[in-house]
């Protein structure tokens, strides 16, 4: 059986700053329609970082889910082409007051493709220094920076406070990292 949906219609509910919703109406593969609500997102990069082996995250206020989270350092993406590094760096920057010469691609994923477009490309900043000149967070941005052993880490996704998909796929790349590390000794 083809699984995939024919878009049908599309209905544009609103249009914002970080995403648009869309509702769909799509023909299902049984021959039935559907409505579909869909976010659509600019995109976003992440940042895995390190100071002497402790990770570097951001503590700030989420309003969806009205809580407190740690979180690797983050932000959207600009509309129009793209420089995903530099983006990154930028964010780094803003977030955080470091600054790092090269980030290398680690990978890339959708956040939650059951209802949003949104593509994560998260980042590993190897080579982290104090920047010169910080760049001033956004004008509704609060968030404290933090470094956290990897013993500190597990403490807090056991606790809840690590909850987001970008920080929890960033530390499965520092365990596989550590693993690795662990049996090339």
């Amino acid at each position: 059986m083809n699984l995939k949906e024919e878009l049908l219609n599309n209905k544009r509910l609103f249009t914002g700053k970080i995403f648009n919703l869309d509702i769909e109406e799509v023909r299902l593969p049984n021959g039935q329609t559907a409505q579909r609500e869909i976010v659509h997102h600019h995109g976003a990069v992440a940042v895995m970082a390190f100071v002497n082996d402790c990770l570097l995250l951001v503590e700030q206020w989420r309003e969806p889910i009205q809580r407190l989270t740690l979180e690797i350092p983050a932000g959207k993406v600009e509309p129009g082409p793209q420089n995903l590094e530099a983006e990154a760096l930028r964010e780094l920057n803003e977030e955080t007051g470091y600054q790092c010469p090269t980030l290398e691609r680690i990978t890339g994923f959708y956040s939650t493709p059951g209802f949003t477009d949104e593509y994560l490309t998260l980042f590993y900043a190897p080579h982290l220094e104090p920047v010169t000149h910080k760049r001033p967070l956004d004008e509704d941005e609060f968030l404290k920076v933090h470094l956290l052993t990897y013993q500190q880490v597990q403490e807090k996704i056991q606790a809840g406070e690590i909850c987001d998909a970008k920080t929890l796929m960033a530390i499965l790349v520092w365990e596989k990292l550590r693993l690795k590390e662990h049996y090339h000794e």
